[in-house]
This record gives structure tokens, C-alpha cells and sequence, in this order.
């Protein structure tokens, strides 16, 4: 449990210390060789064999509906990963014979031309053969002969649990991991009072989404998680503090476009923001920052460019919360801005993910990454 206060106390001003306060090109210049290092690693995650292999598996799970999920669980509450029959064949799987399947609600399409699918010529009931029809962006009805949606019918899953043969790809290693341990003395205090400078409210709260920090425009508050080491909560206020400076709705006409346009994007610049603050400060996040930023970067055809396109306002971002805490509290003298990052966290206790967002297609796991 964290010990680090939950609002924003007064700032805290110390008496200058006998270092001079870094000029900001000099702070300029070591951002931009963090957002290097950053992006350096992203683009190697997202090549890497693991990562690759791991998508390609990801794609091959249905997403289910709300209601499918829900009696996932009331059948069987210790489902991970479910698939229809042949779906678990495909990847070199097989069901056990006897094993029990799992009932959902599947919908029935066909073309006009086809027979009723509920009829003597129809899909194997047993195996969830049926696919729903991809959806046509802009279109409120499918173009002529296109697959219709003209019924629902129970499907049978299967857990992994219920099936022997190939292991699954696993992302292991590189998933984003929550930073144990103290984070810089400060730090907190500094981000909290710019947070509610911007008109926020501050909490403590144990979100009911899993996820770990999370922004509220609307009534503008930013709750994060009670339940987590000094290091990881001050790294999710510094990153719900860039959602703050970057993506309010109405506060430019850029931003308010820009966060309607690409999720992704916004997670990318916040994330980022977070790690260039953090390491700025000496703490290190990057094993968590450097999959998490992988994640939502990875939904663009180009991961390369979208780090490129995002790097000019997380950087600008990130100096300019530096530079107010560093008018509020300077540095430590034992903590330079040019010193390489340091690890501060003790051995990782803990292996839940942060989740503060909706889970996206094909995207880094966390079951609902966080901030």
C-alpha cells in the first residue's frame, strides 16, 4: 500500500541548493535522448519474434459481448482463454473427448441466396462455426449479397484448460510490469499540485475496471489506485497528468480533435510523457512503460512514424512539468537530470497489469492496460 498522501498538499518550496538549476536546453537535450531510448525499445519489442508471434495469437480469440462474457463466467470462473472447437484445432489444439463446452450466444449469417441456416443444410451447431459478419464502417445496411445477420443461435466454446497440444505464443518477459519500491522524494507532492492547479480533484480510489489511474473530464477528477508501490503511483500521476495537459476535450481545437481521433495516439503521448518525467527524476519505469507504449503504438500500420509524430508534444509536455518542478522543488543534488535512470524498485511482488484504458484489438496484453 502506498504511503504517498492522496490530494495535493501545499507546494513544498526548498531553499536553493548549491547545484544550479539546469539551463533548459540542457533539459531539452537529455528528454530527447530518453524519448530515443524509448523509442529504440519500443521498436524493438514490436519486432521482436515473442511479440509478433503473440499477436498473431491474439488475433485468433473472438472478443465476446458483454453478455457472452458474463456467461463465460457463470458457466466456468476459471476460463482464461476460450475458442469454438475448430478455432482451437486451427492452432494445434484438441478438445478432450467429454469435456463439457461453454454456451453462448453466437449470431447466424448468410447471404440472401443461402439456405436457412437453422435448417437441414446449416452449420455444425456443436463446433461455432458461424462468424459474424465484418462491419462496414459508415454504412448502416450491408451492400447488396453481403452476409446478413438474421438470427442468434447457442455456440459451444472451450477453455484452454479443456484442451491438449501446442502451447500458445506468450509474451512472458515483455509485458508491462507495475514498478515496485519509493519513488523520488517530492514527486508526488509536485505532480499532485499541478494536477489540481488544472482544476482537478485527486483520490484514492480502487477503480472497478481493474485499472490503476484514470481522468475524468467530465467531472474532473483523477482517481488512482490506492493498493500500489510509491513508484507506480507517482508514474500514473504523472501520466494522468499529460492526458490533463495534452487531451482535455474543449480545451484547443487540436486537442479535442486529436483525442476523438486515435486512442492509441493519446496513450502513446501520455505514456510517454510519464517516462520522460520519471526518468528525468532519476526513477526508471521502463518496465513498464517501454511494452505499455508498445501496445497502443503497435495499432498503427507504422510504429516508427506514430512515436515519430507523437515525440514533439510529449517532449514539450514532459519540459514543461520539469520545468515546474524544478521552479517548486530543484533536484537533489544526488539526483541529477543528465544521470542515466536508475532502477529504485525492489523485486517485483506483484505480476497484475495497469489497466486504466479499454482492452483494443490486438494490442499489448494487460486485460484493460492502465495509466
Amino acid at each position: 500500500m502506498s504511503t504517498a498522501p492522496a490530494t495535493p498538499g501545499p507546494g513544498k518550496t526548498s531553499q536553493p541548493t548549491t547545484r544550479p538549476r539546469l539551463d533548459e536546453d540542457g533539459r531539452r537535450e537529455r528528454l530527447e535522448a530518453f524519448h530515443a531510448t524509448l523509442s529504440a525499445q519500443v521498436l524493438s519489442l514490436t519486432t521482436s519474434q515473442a511479440w509478433t508471434a503473440w499477436l498473431g495469437t491474439a488475433a485468433r480469440f473472438h472478443h465476446y459481448s458483454t453478455l457472452n462474457t458474463v456467461a463465460i463466467w457463470a458457466q466456468r470462473s476459471d476460463a482464461t482463454q476460450v475458442a469454438g472447437y475448430r478455432v482451437w484445432q486451427s492452432m494445434g489444439r484438441q478438445v478432450r473427448k467429454g469435456e463439457q463446452g461453454i454456451q453462448i450466444l453466437a449470431p447466424v449469417t448468410r447471404r440472401p441466396d443461402q439456405p436457412d441456416p437453422d435448417g437441414p443444410d446449416g452449420p455444425d451447431k456443436d463446433h461455432d462455426s458461424a462468424r459474424p459478419s465484418p462491419a462496414v464502417a459508415g454504412q448502416d445496411h450491408p451492400p447488396a449479397g453481403a452476409r446478413r445477420v438474421v438470427g442468434y443461435r447457442i455456440a459451444h466454446v472451450f477453455d484452454i484448460s479443456q484442451t491438449d497440444g501446442d502451447p500458445l505464443a506468450q509474451l512472458a518477459d515483455i509485458r508491462p510490469r507495475l514498478l515496485t519500491g519509493q519513488a523520488p522524494e517530492h514527486l508526488w507532492d509536485g505532480l499532485a499540485l499541478q494536477v489540481s492547479e488544472a482544476g482537478y480533484h485527486l483520490a484514492d480510489e480502487a477503480l472497478s475496471n481493474g485499472a490503476n489511474g484514470q481522468t475524468n473530464y467530465t467531472n474532473r477528477s483523477v482517481l488512482i489506485h490506492p493498493d500500489l508501490d510509491p513508484a507506480h503511483r507517482v508514474k500514473t500521476l504523472a501520466h494522468e497528468l499529460g492526458h490533463i495537459t495534452l487531451h482535455e476535450p474543449g480545451d484547443s481545437s487540436d486537442a479535442s480533435t486529436f483525442a476523438a481521433s486515435c486512442r492509441g495516439r493519446i496513450e502513446v503521448e501520455a505514456e510517454s510523457v510519464a517516462f520522460l518525467v520519471t526518468s528525468a527524476r532519476g526513477m526508471d519505469s521502463s518496465q513498464f512503460s517501454f511494452p505499455y507504449v508498445a501496445g497502443w503504438a503497435q495499432q498503427s500500420k507504422d510504429v516508427e512514424a506514430t512515436l515519430r509524430e507523437t515525440a514533439s508534444r510529449a517532449l514539450s509536455t514532459a519540459h514543461k512539468i520539469l520545468d515546474r518542478l524544478e521552479r517548486d522543488n530543484p533536484a537533489p543534488l544526488d539526483v541529477a537530470e543528465d544521470q542515466a535512470p536508475t532502477i529504485v524498485h525492489t523485486p517485483r511482488r506483484r505480476t497484475q497489469h495497469e489497466a486504466h484504458c479499454p482492452a483494443a484489438p490486438n494490442r499489448a496484453p494487460d486485460v484493460g492496460m492502465s495509466r
